[in-house]
């Protein structure tokens, strides 16, 4: 009998822990369902040719524009960088030449040689007055 009520004490506590990490993962898993946030929608982007007074009217955190001057071809090319403000992994140090000429910032030895990839998602144009 006391065998019997052994067991019984033991399988009770099984379902108790059971029921308890099943709690547990369903907060759990609410809680990250609660800071998932849908991924913002790309804005359209708009090639063309831009003074250097249209890009410096982009000059804040929700309307970002950048100036980089391409090492290679010397050409002086505009992007549109709004949608990667947030997931700078610099921060919003990005914001330093909001609107201007971000050439020597972004060849610096801070950016790794996979930044340029990143690049042709956010071309808008080039510079038409140098």
């Amino acid at each position: 009998m006391d065998a019997l009520l052994a067991a019984a004490a033991a399988l009770a506590a099984a379902l108790l822990v059971l029921l308890l990490i099943r709690r547990k993962r369903a907060q759990f898993g609410s809680h990250v369902a609660s800071l998932a946030q849908p991924p913002k929608p790309k804005r359209e982007l708009r090639i063309g040719a831009w003074t250097r007074a249209e890009v410096a009217a982009h000059n804040t955190r929700e309307d970002m524009w950048l100036i980089i001057r391409d090492k290679r071809s010397g050409e002086w090319r505009v992007y549109d960088m709004t949608d990667y403000v947030e997931e700078h992994p610099g921060g919003y140090a990005i914001l330093n030449n909001a609107g201007g000429d971000a050439t020597a910032g972004f060849h610096g030895p801070q950016h790794p040689p996979t930044v340029f990839d990143l690049l042709p998602d956010y071309y808008v144009g080039t510079l038409v007055d140098p």
